[in-house]
């Protein structure tokens, strides 16, 4: 469990499974989620991502940015379930983990 500034205990919630790994490059790569689902995302390198509603969605160089090492949380409802990510150079993964959030 984390701590706050405080030191307060902060729990969001476990995690469900392994998390799935996006392979990032400079071709845009993307991925399913589940409706109605809490996920956190961890990016290996400085990235770009994008949500979307239909298969096949492209992120580019202005989509959101990422940085490498810095948790995001992203709640999905009926449309916007696919997530697209890139990278401007190189090469890095994007690991998108499904969270628990009702867990006590």
């Amino acid at each position: 469990m984390r701590s706050d500034a405080a030191g307060h205990g902060v729990q969001v919630g476990r995690y469900v499974g392994q998390p799935t790994i996006l392979n990032l490059g400079v071709v845009s790569a993307n991925t399913q989620l589940i409706e109605y689902k809490t996920y956190r995302l961890w990016s290996s390198v400085d990235c770009f991502f994008v949500y979307g509603t239909t298969a096949g969605i492209t992120a580019t160089i202005s989509s959101h940015p990422l940085k490498a090492g810095i948790d995001a949380l992203h709640a999905t409802d009926a449309t916007n379930v696919f997530l697209a990510g890139i990278v401007a150079s190189g090469t890095g993964v994007l690991f998108i983990s499904e969270l628990d959030v009702n867990s006590a």
